[in-house]
């Protein structure tokens, strides 16, 4: 009997005490004036604009509960930072949609969790395999959120490059644009997006990374009572089965409608019989146990989070990002060339006040310059990749390089197109200069070379002077005088001529060039120093090769690839000391539709380490190199559309393989 009466005063007591908070609660909400709730409204499916009206999950639950709790709210949409800033200023009441930060713990009570989703890894199927299997292995592309939870992760990704962005939107953008290879972002998010633009069959939603996240309403320290208000309000509407009717209203939960699935497919089978029933309603069951687990962990998300996620929301405006933080002047228009934005850089180049958006960029001077295969960019989605272009104004010439690349939506049609532009004058006068160096080098050593080949013609010719007062009557004697002073001195003036040719600076010329005709001039200019330094030169040339290149600069890239041929040969004699002969071997010869000319040697050649650097400017392992010559060749022969390949073994020689488009018909000659 005592044990039943303390069960009763129990009760009671629970029911005084729940009546009370009720009628708290109650009074609470009749003295609250009209709450204004900020709001970021670019977090779909939760809260986003659509169709002139704002909506969503988290939209539709503040709605259940202001009404259930008779509250009167506003609801205001701006970006999370600004709500932030408003919410200081006590601008605004609650924030809704906003996710735990320690840094507002001061002034911000959050809520239970309103909506629950995970972060994971997102990518294209014909990505996923390879980016599942060499993550952190090669080097990948990863769209993520700035300063978010998982960002912190993927920086400790081994090679990751990061594309980043403000909100999760526009890491969305980033992957279907594929400005990335993949992404790691809020599931449902992704899940909303791909579904509304058909794409779910094309991306994988990948557990490579997963971790929960939680969104909030957050509410100011000094509003208690609203604070329990709302939560007891959530936990009703939770318990009640309400939250659930909004939940798959806008939340197209994968897992959950296979459970559907199945209990429909088992209540079907259960008519067959008894046992089918019996074995449907265990299943029933521990379906019902699962979705109650969930319901569980939804109203106690909080008690289960052990690790709260800090991030800070900023502006979601990419295009602003990637415009404003460039160095480079942008600018973007759109298929009409009506200009739809500028930065500042390109402002100061057009010589403007201000972005003229709306304008025509055929009109916009020196940028239409720049635009003549615009309608291939625009209609046809090509890029064009560091051209270059002289500008000459009364004050000044400058040389600009730009890249014109197509501006695509999410389902990669065409919008307009970027163009951005880089001032290279200073880098152009810099490799000029640097140009002139090596050449002069190589004249220093071409000079020293030669200098014995003439002195070698002006002695014979010294010799015949000094004979000519005694035999001046020597018929066979004016014979020899006659026919070799004439040679010596067409062989002196043969070498000069060609050593004045190569140290005068010339314009680029673009004409069409005989290799034999270059290799001959670059080993007669060289020759004596190869000789000097007691080394054979083989050469292979069977027929005429014709390429369409600058034949100066073709010239300094061979006499500088002798040069460093020379230079590891005898910086092998100076090292090893053995009977080795030692040879230079150049050949030409076609490949398919390409000319090559081979340049190799048996000097000391390159490690694997040495051979990755080689191409790196001011890189060298040479006492007393530059850094400066191998770069400056590889430039050059880009320059004339050419490529360069270099495979070396240490101690054995190296091999250079310099290629070029041929022309092998007269047609193709009058054609170019």
């Amino acid at each position: 009997m005592v044990k039943k009466t303390m069960v009763f005063v129990w009760i009671t007591v629970t029911l005084i005490g729940l009546l009370a908070i009720n009628q708290d609660n109650s009074a609470y909400a009749s003295n609250v004036n009209l709450l204004r709730v900020g709001f970021d409204p670019n977090l779909p499916p939760y809260q986003y604009y659509e169709d002139g009206e704002y909506k969503g999950l988290l939209i539709d639950l503040l709605k259940q509960i202001a009404e259930d709790s008779n509250l009167d709210i506003e609801l205001v949409p701006m970006p999370l930072n600004e709500a932030i800033e408003q919410f200081k200023l006590k601008e605004i009441d609650m924030i809704l949609g906003i996710r735990y930060m320690r840094s507002l713990e001061e002034v911000m009570d959050f809520s239970d969790s309103l909506v629950q989703s995970k972060v994971s890894f997102i990518m294209p199927n014909e990505k996923s395999e390879e980016i599942r299997n060499k993550l952190n292995v090669e080097p990948f592309i990863i769209a993520v959120e700035r300063d978010s939870a998982e960002y912190e992760f993927v920086k400790n990704i081994k090679k990751a490059n990061f594309n980043l962005s403000f909100n999760q939107e526009s890491v969305i953008a980033l992957l279907l644009m594929g400005r990335a290879d993949t992404m790691i972002g809020v599931r449902h998010v992704a899940e909303y997006t791909f579904d509304k633009y058909n794409l779910t069959g094309e991306y994988t939603i990948s557990d490579v990374y997963e971790t929960p996240v939680y969104y909030h309403l957050g509410v100011s320290h000094e509003m208690p009572g609203l604070m329990n208000l709302i939560n007891n309000s959530l936990r009703d509407i939770k318990l009640s089965g309400v939250y659930e009717d909004i939940y798959n209203n806008w939340i197209n939960d994968l897992n959950l409608e296979r459970q559907k699935q199945m209990v429909r497919y088992m209540t079907i089978l259960s008519i067959s019989g008894l046992f089918v029933l019996l074995a449907g309603l265990l299943i029933n069951l521990q379906l019902k146990r699962k979705v109650n687990i969930k319901t569980k962990e939804l109203s106690n998300s909080n008690t289960q989070l052990e690790e709260k996620i800090l991030e800070i929301r900023q502006s979601n405006d990419l295009k602003n990002l990637i415009v404003e933080s460039s160095p480079r002047s942008i600018v973007i228009f759109d298929n009409e060339g009506r200009i739809m934005s500028m930065n500042e850089s390109s402002l100061k180049l057009c010589g403007c006040d201000r972005p003229l958006v709306g304008e025509s960029v055929y009109d916009l001077v020196p940028i239409n310059l720049m635009l003549g295969s615009i309608e291939r960019v625009l209609k046809n989605g090509e890029s064009f990749i560091e051209k270059e272009m002289a500008y000459v104004t009364p004050q000044k010439q400058m040389t600009f390089r730009y890249v014109i690349y197509p501006l695509f939506d999410y389902v990669k049609t065409t919008r307009g197109a970027i163009i951005t532009i880089e001032d290279i004058t200073e880098e152009k006068i810099l490799r000029a200069q640097a140009q002139e160096k090596e050449k002069n080098q190589a004249l220093v050593q071409i000079i020293s070379g030669i200098a014995h080949e003439i002195r070698n013609p002006l002695t014979s010719i010294k010799t015949y002077i000094e004979l000519l007062p005694r035999k001046k009557d020597n018929v066979e004697f004016q014979k020899q005088i006659a026919t070799v002073v004439p040679h010596e001195v067409e062989r002196v003036n043969k070498l000069i001529e060609q050593l004045i040719d190569y140290a005068k600076p010339r314009e680029k010329i673009i004409e069409l060039a005989n290799l034999v005709d270059v290799i001959e001039y670059c080993v007669t200019l060289f020759k004596p120093v190869i000789q000097k330094n007691g080394i054979i030169l083989n050469k292979k040339i069977d027929r005429d090769y014709f390429i369409m290149v600058d034949m100066n600069q073709l010239k300094q890239v061979i006499i500088n690839l002798f040069l460093n041929a020379i230079d590891a040969i005898n910086e092998r004699k100076s090292t090893i000391q053995d009977d080795r002969i030692y040879s230079i071997d150049i050949e030409v010869f076609k490949n398919d539709e390409h000319v090559c000319i081979s340049i190799d040697d048996n000097g000391v050649g390159m490690t694997e380490d040495e051979l990755k650097n080689v191409f790196e400017l001011f890189y060298t392992t040479k006492v007393g190199g530059s850094g400066i010559g191998l770069p400056l060749s590889r430039q050059l022969i880009e320059d004339n559309d050419g490529t360069i390949h270099i495979s070396s073994d240490k101690n054995k020689g190296s091999t250079i393989l310099i290629t070029f488009k041929g022309v092998f018909h007269e047609e193709e000659h009058i054609n170019y």
